[in-house]
C-alpha cells in the first residue's frame, strides 16, 4: 500500500476506518501530528470486541492505506478519513480480514490474467427522525420530492469527493432512493467507495433533520434496500461475457453463483432482516435462477446501460448492506471463480415472471429456493468449502456470531407478539 501521503493545514483530526466482522464501520481518532508514525507501525486495538478473535489473542494494529484518503467536511471540522488493513503486531496480514481478503483474490486473478469489473446499486430510505416513516411519498424516479434539495446536496457531494455517479434517484418506496456509480474496474475501489458514500448520505440526511438507513426492509409491505451487484469479467482484456450469449467461461461463473447461491446468501444476505426483503412480490430474488431483463431471478443479464456496459455483464440481485461489503463481493468472486473451473452449467434461461407461478410450478421447472431465514442460510453455509474459505480465519468466529444473533432473535419478545398476544 502507498505511503506518499501527506495531511493537509486544515485538518483537524485523522480517523481510521475500517469494517467489524458484520460490516458495521468502526473509526479510531488521532490527531493529524501523530499520522507519520501510525502509518508505519499501525494503531493498536482489540480485534476480539469486533467480532474477529477470542479475548486471548485479541491484539491487532489498523494500518492506513494511504490510497484511500478522503478529506470530511463536517462543518465544525475537517477530518482525512482513511480505510485501514489489520494486522497482526508483527506486522503480519490478519487472513480474515474482510479487504485484505477481497485485496488479496484480485491480486491472484490479475495474476492469472482476469480482471473483473464491479457496479453496485445502493437502495436506501429517508425516514422521519422522530416516527421512523417515510419522509416522502414518492414514487420510481420521481421527479420532485419533499428531498429534492438533499438529492441535489448528495449529488454536489458524490462530485467534490471525486466519486464518479451515474445517477441518483427516487426508488418504488416511499422515501426510498438509489444511488448508482459508474462502473469500477477495481472491486476493492467499489468497496472502499461504499463505505465513505454510506457516510455521507447519512450525514447529508442528519444536516437536512432527517434518517437515513440502508436496512435491507425498514417498512413492512414496501419493497426493501438491496445491494446489487454488476459484474463483468475480463480475461486477457477481452469481455467474458457479451450480448449475443454467454461464452463457456461465462457460463461457468454464472453456473458457480447458483451453485453456491444458498450459502451466499449467509454473507450477501447476512441479518435476520435481510429475508423480510426477499420476499416474492418486491422484484427482491427467492429462486435460484438466471434470466436476462427478467427481475425475478437472481441474476440477470440486463439490456440497458452504456455501449461500453451492453458488452456484457451479470447482475447478483439478492445482497444488500447490512453485509460486509468486502465479504459479499470477495465471496461472490470466489464463488463464480469455482464455477469457471468446474464448467458449472447455469441451466436455462428463464423467461417467464416467477412471481406469478405457484411453488409447486417453479419445482417442476427445476428450480430451487433461497433460504428462506438466517438460520437456514448459516447451515448452507456449514456445509459449502468455497464460501467458508471466501472468509478465511474469520468464518468460525463470522458463524458463532450469526448463529447467536439468531438466538438472540428468537429469544426477544417483539411489538407483534404483544399487540397479538398480551391479552391472553
Amino acid at each position: 500500500m502507498p505511503d506518499d501521503v501527506e495531511i493537509p493545514d486544515e485538518v483537524d483530526s485523522v480517523a481510521l476506518k475500517f469494517l467489524d466482522i458484520k460490516g458495521k464501520p468502526r473509526e479510531i481518532r488521532i490527531p493529524p501530528e501523530t499520522f507519520e508514525v501510525v502509518k508505519k507501525e499501525g494503531m493498536s486495538f482489540d480485534s476480539s470486541n469486533l467480532g474477529f478473535s477470542d479475548v486471548s489473542q485479541s491484539d491487532m494494529i489498523a494500518v492506513p492505506d494511504s490510497s484511500t484518503m478522503k478529506i470530511l467536511d463536517y462543518g465544525t471540522e475537517k477530518v482525512a478519513v482513511f480505510l485501514c488493513e489489520m494486522r497482526w503486531p508483527n506486522g503480519t496480514p490478519f487472513e480474515g480480514d474482510p479487504r485484505y481478503l477481497l485485496r488479496k483474490t484480485m491480486e491472484e486473478l490479475s495474476e492469472r490474467g482476469i480482471d473483473i469489473h464491479v457496479k453496485p446499486e445502493y437502495e436506501f430510505h429517508i425516514l422521519d427522525r422522530e416516527n421512523f416513516e417515510p419522509i416522502d411519498s414518492g414514487q420510481y424516479i420521481d421527479g420532485r420530492t419533499d428531498q429534492t434539495r438533499m438529492v441535489g446536496e448528495l449529488s454536489k457531494a458524490m462530485k467534490e469527493y471525486d466519486f464518479k455517479i451515474e445517477k441518483i434517484h427516487h426508488e418504488v418506496a416511499p422515501g426510498q432512493y438509489e444511488i448508482e456509480p459508474l462502473p469500477y474496474d477495481d472491486p476493492l475501489q467499489a468497496a472502499d467507495e461504499f463505505v465513505f458514500i454510506r457516510e455521507i448520505v447519512k450525514e447529508k440526511a442528519a444536516e437536512n433533520g432527517v434518517f437515513a438507513t440502508f436496512m435491507p426492509k425498514p417498512l413492512p409491505g414496501e419493497a426493501g434496500n438491496g445491494f446489487h451487484v454488476h459484474l463483468a469479467l475480463f480475461e486477457e482484456g477481452e469481455y467474458m461475457f457479451s450480448s449475443e450469449g454467454l461464452s463457456d467461461r461465462a457460463a461457468g461463473f454464472l453456473g458457480g453463483l447458483l451453485d453456491h447461491a444458498k450459502a451466499l446468501s449467509a454473507v450477501v444476505s447476512p441479518t435476520i432482516n435481510s429475508y423480510k426483503r426477499l420476499v416474492p412480490g418486491y422484484e427482491a430474488p427467492v429462486y435460484i435462477s438466471w434470466g436476462g431483463e427478467n427481475r425475478s431471478v437472481l441474476v440477470r443479464i440486463p439490456a440497458y446501460g452504456t455501449k461500453e456496459q451492453k458488452k456484457g455483464r451479470i447482475e447478483y440481485r439478492a445482497g444488500d448492506a447490512s453485509a460486509n461489503i468486502y465479504f459479499m463481493l470477495n465471496s461472490l468472486i470466489q464463488a463464480g471463480i469455482d464455477g469457471m473451473k468446474k464448467s458449472s452449467d447455469p441451466g436455462e434461461e428463464v423467461r417467464e415472471d416467477l412471481f406469478t407461478l405457484s411453488d409447486e410450478e417453479i419445482k417442476d421447472m427445476g428450480i430451487e429456493f433461497l433460504p428462506a431465514n438466517l438460520s437456514e442460510a448459516l447451515d448452507e453455509l456449514e456445509k459449502d468449502g468455497v464460501v467458508k474459505d471466501s472468509l478465511g480465519e474469520s468464518y468460525e468466529h463470522y458463524l458463532e456470531m450469526k448463529r447467536d444473533e439468531v438466538v438472540e432473535f428468537n429469544q426477544d419478545i417483539t411489538d407483534w407478539e404483544l399487540r397479538n398476544y398480551l391479552d391472553y
